[in-house]
C-alpha cells in the first residue's frame, strides 16, 4: 500500500523561493509592515502606537510623507523601538544624494540595523521649484532614480568595517587606507565620497518599491536595482482577512516579478482600532504560512527580509590615502 503526503502551503511558498535568482534566502516569507503618514497630527501618539504595533507583532514600519520628513520621523521612532524595522518612503530626485545616503545610514545607526529605504521618484514640479530644479519628464525620472540608488550605494560601501580604528598613541581615529571614493558619474549629478559617516551596521541598507511607486520610479529600479517589492494592500474601507491572505499568496506565487519583501497595509484608520484590525490580519497571515515571524530584538532588516549579508566591495584604485586628482586635471 503506498500513500501520498500532500504538501503545504508553506511548502509551496518556500519552493516559490528557492527559485528565484534574487539572492534571497531559500524559504524567506515577507515581513508585514503598516505604513504611517507624518502628519504633525499624529506626532504626540506615534511613539506609543510604534511600540504597540511592535508589541502585536508587526515586522516593520513605513514612514510616508505627511508634513514631517519621513527620514526625521523614523530616526524619532528608533530609539523608541527595539525590534520593528523602520523604512521611510523619500524622494530620490530633488534631494541631494550625498546628504541623503547619510540621512539613511545615520538612521541605521540609530535603529542598531534596522533601517532600509522605500525609494519613491516625485514627480510633482513644486518639489523641483522648492530646490531650483526644472521638473524632469518621466524618463529622466527613472534614470536619476537608478543613478541616486547606485550612486547610495558606493556611499554607504565606502568605509570598512574596521576603518575607525581609535589610536590614542598615534592620535589617529580613521585609517583612511580603509575607506574609498565613491567616484559616481551619473547622468546629472557626480559624487566623489567617500561618506562622512562610518559604515552603518547593514552595511548596505534594503531598498525597495512599493506598488504605488512603481511607474514613477521606472523598470530597472522597480526589477533590477531594488532589493524586492512592496505589495500595498488597501485597508482604507475594511480588511476582511480571507482577502488579504488570497492577495498575498497571489503575489507570492507570480513568479515573473520581483520578489515581495514588505506586504505593506496602508489607509489604517488611526482614529478606529488600528491595533485590533492589524494583529486579526496578521495572525491571519501568520496561520497561512503567508509572513514572516515577528522579529526578535537585536534582528537587521536584512535578516528579516531574508537578504545575504552586505560583503563589502573593496577598489584599491579608489583608496583614500592615495592621491587624487580633481575632474578639472582630468582634462
Amino acid at each position: 500500500m503506498s500513500t501520498t503526503t500532500r504538501p503545504s502551503p508553506l511548502d509551496a511558498v518556500t519552493d516559490i523561493d528557492s527559485a528565484r535568482p534574487d539572492g534571497a534566502q531559500a524559504g524567506a516569507l515577507p515581513v508585514l509592515a503598516v505604513d504611517l503618514v507624518s502628519d504633525p497630527s499624529v506626532l504626540d501618539r506615534i511613539g506609543q502606537l510604534a511600540q504597540e504595533l511592535e508589541r502585536s507583532g508587526v515586522g516593520a514600519l513605513t514612514l510616508s510623507d505627511g508634513g514631517l520628513h519621513p527620514i526625521h520621523v523614523a530616526s524619532y521612532l528608533a530609539p523608541l523601538t527595539d525590534a520593528i524595522a523602520l523604512l521611510p518612503r523619500t524622494d530620490a530626485i530633488y534631494a541631494e544624494p550625498f546628504h541623503l545616503a547619510t540621512q539613511l545610514m545615520s538612521l541605521d545607526h540609530l535603529s542598531h540595523g534596522r533601517a532600509g529605504w522605500l525609494l519613491t521618484a516625485e514627480t510633482d514640479p513644486a518639489a523641483a521649484a522648492a530646490v531650483g530644479r526644472t521638473a524632469l519628464g518621466p524618463e529622466a525620472t527613472a534614470q536619476e532614480a537608478a543613478d541616486v540608488l547606485e550612486a547610495a550605494r558606493l556611499i554607504w560601501d565606502s568605509w570598512a568595517e574596521d576603518a575607525v580604528v581609535r589610536d590614542t598613541d598615534l592620535g589617529v581615529y580613521v585609517d583612511a587606507a580603509r575607506l574609498q571614493y565613491a567616484d559616481f558619474e551619473g547622468e546629472s549629478f557626480s559624487v566623489r565620497g567617500p561618506a562622512i559617516t562610518p559604515r552603518s551596521p547593514q552595511g548596505l541598507l534594503p531598498v525597495l518599491v512599493a506598488d504605488a511607486d512603481r511607474a514613477t520610479v521606472g523598470e530597472r529600479v522597480a526589477t533590477e536595482l531594488a532589493d524586492g517589492r512592496v505589495l500595498d494592500l488597501d485597508v482604507s474601507t475594511g480588511a476582511r482577512p480571507d482577502a488579504v491572505a488570497a492577495a498575498v499568496k497571489q503575489a507570492r506565487t507570480d513568479g515573473d516579478g520581483p520578489a515581495v519583501r514588505l506586504v505593506r497595509l496602508v489607509g489604517l484608520d488611526l482614529d478606529a482600532d488600528p491595533l485590533g484590525t492589524v494583529t486579526e490580519l496578521a495572525a491571519a497571515l501568520r496561520d497561512r504560512g503567508l509572513i514572516a515571524a515577528a522579529p526578535p530584538t537585536g534582528q537587521s532588516l536584512r535578516d528579516q527580509l531574508g537578504l545575504p549579508a552586505a560583503t563589502r566591495t573593496a577598489d584599491p584604485t579608489r583608496r583614500s590615502d592615495r592621491a587624487r586628482l580633481t575632474t578639472k586635471d582630468h582634462v
